[in-house]
This record gives C-alpha cells, sequence and structure tokens, in this order.
C-alpha cells in the first residue's frame, strides 16, 4: 500500500510540472507576438487607418459634401416671427454671415407664389451683411373665409467672389439655396364711425329725412365692406322722461358705398312720416299733457370685415309734434248712435152705422 501511494504521489507532482511548463511557453509566445505587432509592417499597425488624424489640411481644401460644410460656410438669419399685414407697408431684416474670406456676395429673393408682387430686397448702408425685405400686402391678400396666409420664399447666395479660388470653388459646390415663410396677417385695427350728416336732432312729425353714416374699415376692400347696425338696448327710462325707440324710424335706403381707403357711406331715411309718433310718457310712464316732442334713442355700431367691433354711437332726436299733446289729442270712444224710435201705431177709424135703416125697421114693427 504504501508502495502504491509513493507512486501516485510522484504521478500527481510530475503532472504539475508539465502545467507549469505549458503555462510558461504560453506566456513567451504572447510576448513574442506582441512584439512583433509593435514593431511589425503596416498590415499589423492597429492604428493604420487614422494615419491622416492629426495631418495638417490646406485652408479650404476640403470637399463640400454634407449639410456640416454648409453650416461652416454661411449662414442666412431672417428675421424672427416675419409678419406682414395686408393693406400695409412691412419689412423685417435679414443677416448674411460668410465664414470665408470673400470679397463680394448677392442675396437674392425667390420662389415667391404667382400673386405675390413688388417684393423689394435691399442691402442696409453702412451694416455689412444686412438686408431689407419690404412689401406691401393688398387688402384682398388673404381668403375671405381665413384670417392668416403663410408665403414661402427662397433666398439665395449667389456670385461669391474671393481671391483664394478654392473659396469660389466650395460656394459653388455646396447648396446656396435656403427655404423660408412669412405670415400675412389682416390688420388688427377696428372699424370707426368717423362721420354723421344730415341728420338734424329735431324731425317734424310727418317728415321723411334721408341721411347717410361713414364708416372707416382698415381691412375692407371692394367686395368686402363692413357693417352697421342700427338698434336701441338698454332702458328708455331717465330721470326727464322716456324715450322712445328711434330705430324703429329708421331704414337702410342702399347699399354700402366704398368712397375708397377703407371708408364706406351707408344711407337711410328717418321716417316720421309712415311710422306711429306715439306719446310721450314722463318717468312715472303717464302721459305728458302739453309736450311738443317725442324724445327718442338709438345706436349704432360697425362691425369690421376682419372682426373688430367699433364703439357704440349714441344718437338722440327729438319729433316735433303737429299740435302740442293734450288730452283733446286722444282719440274720442266710440259710441255707438241711438237707436232710431219706432213710429207710433195708428188705430183704425170705428165703422160708421146708417140710421135710416134702423128707423125704418123700427117702422115696421110698430
Amino acid at each position: 500500500m504504501r508502495t502504491i501511494s509513493e507512486a501516485a504521489r510522484v504521478t500527481s507532482l510530475l503532472d504539475r510540472t508539465h502545467q507549469k511548463k505549458s503555462l510558461v511557453l504560453t506566456l513567451a509566445g504572447l510576448s513574442l507576438l506582441a512584439g512583433l505587432v509593435g514593431c511589425g509592417g503596416v498590415s499589423s499597425d492597429p492604428t493604420s487607418e487614422y494615419a491622416d488624424l492629426n495631418a495638417a489640411v490646406p485652408p479650404h481644401q476640403e470637399k463640400a459634401r454634407t449639410q456640416a460644410v454648409i453650416d461652416r460656410s454661411y449662414v442666412i438669419e431672417p428675421e424672427r416671427d416675419a409678419t406682414f399685414i395686408a393693406g400695409e407697408t412691412n419689412s423685417f431684416k435679414v443677416r448674411v454671415r460668410v465664414f470665408f474670406p470673400v470679397d463680394s456676395y448677392e442675396l437674392r429673393i425667390n420662389g415667391l407664389p404667382q400673386d405675390v408682387a413688388g417684393v423689394a430686397l435691399q442691402k442696409v448702408p453702412n451694416e455689412a451683411g444686412s438686408y431689407i425685405v419690404t412689401w406691401s400686402a393688398p387688402k384682398d391678400f388673404i381668403p375671405s373665409d381665413r384670417s392668416e396666409r403663410q408665403v414661402n420664399y427662397r433666398l439665395e447666395l449667389a456670385d461669391v467672389r474671393a481671391q483664394d479660388p478654392s473659396v469660389e470653388q466650395l460656394f459653388r459646390s455646396i447648396n446656396r439655396v435656403q427655404e423660408f415663410s412669412f405670415a400675412v396677417r389682416r390688420t388688427g385695427k377696428t372699424p370707426m364711425i368717423v362721420n354723421m350728416s344730415a341728420l338734424p336732432t329735431e324731425i317734424a312729425q310727418g317728415q321723411m329725412v334721408p341721411f347717410t353714416v361713414d364708416v372707416a374699415d382698415p381691412a375692407s376692400y371692394d367686395g368686402f365692406s363692413p357693417r352697421l347696425d342700427v338698434y336701441f338696448q338698454g332702458t328708455n327710462r331717465t330721470e326727464s322722461g322716456y324715450e322712445a325707440n328711434g330705430a324703429t324710424y329708421v331704414r337702410h335706403e342702399s347699399t354700402p358705398k366704398h368712397l375708397g381707403n377703407g371708408i364706406w357711406r351707408f344711407s337711410f331715411v328717418f321716417d316720421a312720416k309712415n311710422n306711429d309718433v306715439g306719446a310721450q310718457l314722463d318717468r312715472d310712464g303717464k302721459r305728458v299733457e302739453g309736450a311738443t316732442h317725442l324724445r327718442t334713442r338709438m345706436l349704432m355700431k360697425a362691425y369690421g370685415s376682419s372682426g373688430g367691433v367699433s364703439g357704440e354711437k349714441l344718437i338722440l332726436t327729438k319729433i316735433a309734434y303737429e299740435k302740442p299733446q293734450t288730452a283733446s289729442n286722444k282719440p274720442e270712444a266710440c259710441v255707438a248712435p241711438a237707436a232710431p224710435k219706432a213710429p207710433a201705431k195708428t188705430t183704425a177709424p170705428a165703422a160708421k152705422t146708417n140710421p135710416k135703416p134702423a128707423a125704418a125697421a123700427g117702422a115696421k114693427k110698430a
């Protein structure tokens, strides 16, 4: 048994010695391989694909192939939230920055819709790289069912000139056109009632008086007119008495007429002839005896074509009675006429008797 145990111990020792030798050979091989890589040919160099990482490149020699090159070449910056107002002349600024040494260039605007005409692009004097876009948007530029319209356009950096030919070549090879847009909105100005003519403060009962009202609406144009309302609102009771609804005496005479520059004329008639002129009442609602006028009031308000609303205009008018209002002016109660008397009845005369035959009859009896 002892002999067998010693033999097993020897065998185990030999196995461990063999494993150590194999490990040493493996480490030696790896060390040799590392040395070959560090000192070997180009094909074994792990940094060979980065050989030009730090190479010096002459300026402007790189090819423009990506958007990154464009971004490093120039920037066109229109003013933010550029907006035009229909019917007005407006402008916005555009700034251009070029990141290469150039002698000159031009900025051009194109790609506008066919119905956009008269847009001007001008360079700002004494302000390098600054331009102004100016335009007068027509009043009818925006469809009547919309409040705003977007306009797309393009800005082009053209005719770039430089002393270095490689700079010119660079700008010929890159995209020099950028797309932008601006908004056109309706004016925020509200309409105004600017004039009223030929309506006196006193009108005689039985008269028909024509008058006109002028409304200024900056957003209007031919075919897109404002609206003028005549109405009564609120209480008609005042400290000095009641005021009748004057709007009931007013009627439109014709459609509004455009006088130009957003001014519209409305024609009306105040009719105190074909409308009943009621009684003037005091603050308690009682008839004022001896009153000579009926006091009326009405309001007017203009509604613009862009949705704006004017302030209210109060109009006070008196209707002069044909004669002072008194109790005798009240219509008398209708009294039915008395029924005619029936004619008196007549009695027929009594029948007359003949005495002679009666006497004769008495003689015969005797």
